[in-house]
């Protein structure tokens, strides 16, 4: 059902005073020196461009150190701050975005505090372009190392992951629930919800392939956790603002509260969805990050503030729903294949639609033990597909992985004490035009074929993943 959604111009200038010393209407106009401070928000850089010694690491490294130092009592404490992601963080639903958005903008505010850095802007690490932990992560006695980790200095995360054409498959969707992650009726133990293509790809297989402390949901005890996070952030803003993609207009997600979070004084903060839409604007900006570096859009303020404010009704009906497998098991090493009949106009109005029709798989009902070692690959028309298989194959759509934590996740339904079920979808619609336009497709029928690939050092010998129900959909798109 389509619906205009949108909150007030009050509504939105309320939620945008969360920010603190900015508000709309300041962004509106009548305050030059707030606009100035606008003009000169500091700029959250791409920390492989930053020297060793360099005042924003050093004024990380100082930061980290404090927060360690401080009292248990201390809610800027360092194990409290991670406390905080274990207790409250959302996962698998509409509010992953928004809520690790609002907890780096108040970890960025301490951080600045503590430091004595008034320049400080958190740096993010953008995997695509430095596929390895950046150096200064490593060495005993850093406050930035972690010796929890499962990868070292030269480990280099996959490009199934991380690479350039993924990350820009990513970016080149416009339909905020394929991005972003479903809706969901709570930001945990509520109904819906399920992984969107940045957060299953990119986001899950960082933090399983590190491992250790970042493996779990007690994550931000290790510092790469702020800078993996961040570039994440900075794919939103590319997204949603130089791309111009809306994000939903649904009041459920822009009315969300969330009163977790402290300020750079320690003091509780009461900060909505409404307001994070607006902080890279306000309090922070990037430099690029995006694969393809495209010419931003440009906006004019009243464009912005009404395109922010009201998002967009985010559609993503299933107009054909085809069941591919029920409750099967496939373990690392022994490929999932499975294959959809459909009637030719189907597959011709995907083929045709100018991105307004989806072919999706979606997989449901994923039940994945605790010990996860493997991340899953996605071929179309090629029921021969291995862990060997390059992801440069034409045939490759995609992959997603799995960051879980039971002991955090009250309201996650637990097969027995070792699995969780889980939803993912992965968009299909690139992959069957580019066969499609190669010749490469044999009709109307389509193969699906799903590879568990261990991480590069694990023993995933004899690991599975069980799927309640695997289908193939095509969906009406906006």
């Amino acid at each position: 059902m389509t619906f205009d959604n949108s909150f007030t111009r009050r509504e939105f200038l309320k939620g945008a005073g969360a920010l603190g010393a900015v508000s709309m209407t300041m962004w509106l106009g009548g305050c030059e020196a707030c606009q100035e401070q606008i003009a000169h928000r500091p700029t959250r850089r791409n920390i492989a461009n930053l020297a060793a010694n360099d005042p924003i690491i050093t004024a990380y490294q100082n930061a980290v150190t404090a927060m360690k130092a401080l009292p248990s009592t201390d809610p800027r404490n360092w194990t409290k701050q991670a406390q905080i992601h274990f207790d409250h963080c959302p996962h698998g639903n509409w509010w992953f975005l928004p809520w690790h958005r609002a907890y780096l903008s108040y970890f960025e505010r301490i951080c600045r505090k503590l430091a004595g850095y008034n320049d400080f802007a958190l740096p993010y690490w953008n995997w695509t372009t430095s596929p390895s932990i950046p150096a200064v992560f490593w060495g005993n006695g850093n406050p930035l190392f972690d010796n929890t980790r499962g990868v070292g200095p030269s480990d280099q995360a996959d490009p199934a992951w991380v690479g350039t054409t993924v990350i820009q498959n990513i970016l080149s969707t416009g339909n905020f629930n394929i991005f972003a992650s479903s809706p969901s009726s709570a930001p945990r133990g509520g109904t819906g919800g399920g992984y969107g293509e940045l957060e299953a790809t990119p986001h899950n297989n960082i933090h399983s392939w590190i491992g250790g402390d970042m493996g779990a949901f007690m994550s931000p005890l290790d510092p790469v956790f702020w800078c993996h996070h961040n570039v994440l952030d900075c794919l939103w803003v590319e997204w949603n603002i130089n791309r111009g993609n809306p994000n939903t207009n649904d009041q459920n997600w822009y009315d969300l509260h969330m009163t977790e979070f402290v300020d750079e004084n320690g003091q509780p903060v009461d900060v909505t969805v409404a307001a994070t839409v607006l902080m890279p604007l306000f309090s922070y900006q990037f430099e690029p990050c995006g694969p393809a570096q495209e010419a931003p859009k440009k906006w004019q303020r009243a464009q912005l503030e009404a395109f922010l404010k009201s998002g967009a009704p985010v559609r993503l009906d299933v107009t054909q729903r085809m069941e591919l497998k029920r409750a099967v098991t496939t373990e690392v090493g022994k490929p999932l294949a499975s294959m959809a009949q459909l009637p030719a106009d189907s597959l011709k109005t995907v083929l045709e639609s100018q991105g307004k029709t989806a072919a999706l798989l979606t997989i449901n009902g994923a039940q994945v033990p605790q010990k996860t070692d493997f991340y899953v690959r996605v071929f179309t028309d090629k029921a021969d597909a291995s862990a060997d298989t390059p992801i440069s194959d034409p045939h490759y759509a995609g992959s997603f992985g799995f960051f879980q934590d039971a002991k955090a996740m009250p309201g996650m339904e637990v097969m027995g004490s070792e699995a969780k079920q889980l939803g993912f979808v992965v968009d299909l619609t690139p992959t069957l035009k580019r066969l499609s336009d190669a010749g490469g497709m044999q009709g109307p029928a389509v193969n699906i074929t799903l590879v568990l690939v261990p991480y590069e050092k694990r023993q995933a010998a004899g690991q599975t993943l069980t799927i309640e129900k695997l289908e193939f959909a095509i969906a009406n798109v906006k």
